[in-house]
């Protein structure tokens, strides 16, 4: 569930009312805090309607147009075209004593990892972890290090190059970029896939030295019956706000983002996506990635995503208000949360996964007809949708209707 965002704006269906807690709001005087986010995805849009909600001033920045600038609520501050220093003069210009600074994908991320200080400088608050734990949680390899120091349960794995350790491990295995670098998928490297022997493992990894990118290969756990958790969090000082969601598509195989997405409390998962965050020290808003095997019946650490993840408006729909618990305590909502009853879902991503003709999953007999309209029938939360913010729910879908039309 947490990969960056892809920049699909396709339309939702069953567009009635997000059964949630979306608040009103007014429109934010221009006295009010800025919150500068920087990205124009689906979540930056999710985290731009929790931030008027909450009376402050949502910012989208970004060097392309994306479904955010798309919203009502939000003001819009291009890039421009240049280097990475120019765009740190444009966004420090943002900044000042009443702005905070919001990154919405791993490209950001990196942006901030290397200019910390003055981005630190800048603005009131970068409500990310240190650099640190961004470190962290950006390699694959240095959180698979990170999870063995601390004992936390994850597939045994080997770095690429160590021809020793892959010697020794057992197949099938899933082998990934070492760093989440943008340029992956224009290099044909898959974020995840799956070797089954070791001349299979070897072509893969002659496909990673071709592109200059480094490899982890770990012990697959795709043949397991697998759940796959999502436990999204923001943490401030000792204090941690969470809840579990489970993602019902697509499949674990895919390694993909959850087109469809559900509350699913689970104490034990919960629990240990706490216990990482705190061993972390981290602060802000992240998102923990947790699959757990019913077949050993063990849960085992897959990812810490050190931003906000794309199914966002899940928090804000069932109370979890991550933004206002770290900047505005004093208007967060302190009624009780949603921990369960509430399903996300990105209707034209999801219909993609149910019916594609290579790969459909309703197409191939996984999923049938019935469970998935009933599953259309349990959504409440929209990628897209909002009563409050029609806008990019509009044109997005005009935009899918076109896209079919040209078929």
């Amino acid at each position: 569930m947490a990969d960056e965002d892809r920049a699909t704006e396709g339309g939702e269906a069953n567009a009635h009312s997000n059964a949630g807690r979306e608040r009103p709001g007014g429109t934010p005087s221009r006295g009010a805090m800025r919150l500068v986010i920087l990205g124009s995805s689906i979540t930056a849009l999710a985290i731009a309607r929790e931030a008027h909600a909450l009376g402050l001033r949502p910012v989208i920045v970004d060097g392309k147009s994306g479904i955010a600038h798309r919203s009502s609520l939000v003001e819009r501050a291009p890039l421009p075209e240049g280097n990475d220093a120019d765009i740190l003069s444009r966004v420090c210009a943002l900044g000042g004593p009443d702005a905070c600074l919001i990154c919405t994908a791993d490209l950001w991320l990196r942006f901030l990892r290397h200019n910390r200080e003055a981005l630190d400088a800048a603005f009131r608050s970068v409500l990310h972890p240190s650099n640190q734990t961004l470190d962290t949680c950006l390699s694959k390899v240095a959180f698979a290090d990170w999870c063995l120091a601390n004992r936390f349960d994850a597939p045994r794995y080997c770095r690429g190059d160590d021809a020793r350790c892959l010697n020794g491990i057992r197949y099938p295995v899933l082998v990934r970029p070492a760093e989440t670098l943008h340029h992956h998928s224009r290099s044909g490297i898959a974020k995840a896939v799956e070797a089954g022997s070791p001349e299979e493992l070897g072509r893969l990894l002659e496909r990673f030295r071709a592109a200059g990118a480094a490899a982890l290969v770990a012990e697959s756990l795709l043949g397991q019956r697998l759940i796959q958790y999502s436990v999204p969090f923001a943490r401030r000082g000792a204090e941690i706000v969470s809840f579990v969601a489970q993602k019902v598509r697509p499949p674990a195989d895919w390694c993909s983002t959850g087109t469809c997405v559900e509350l699913s409390p689970n104490a034990e998962v919960e629990a240990l996506a706490r216990r990482s965050v705190e061993a972390l020290d981290y602060f802000g808003i992240g998102e923990v990635e947790i699959l757990h095997s019913l077949d050993s019946e063990r849960s085992y650490l897959i990812e810490i995503n050190a931003r906000p993840w794309v199914q966002y408006s899940l928090a804000t729909a069932s109370g979890h208000d991550f933004l206002g618990f770290l900047l505005r305590p004093d208007r967060a909502d302190r009624s009780p949360a949603v921990k369960r009853g509430l399903t996300w879902l990105h209707f034209s991503e999801d219909a993609y996964v149910c019916f594609s003709r290579s790969l459909g999953i309703v197409r191939r007999g996984r999923l049938s007809v019935f469970e998935y309209l009933r599953s259309l029938l349990r959504a409440n939360v929209y990628a897209l949708f909002s009563w409050s913010d029609p806008k990019p729910w509009l044109l997005g879908s005009l935009d899918w209707l076109r896209s079919l039309a040209k078929r």
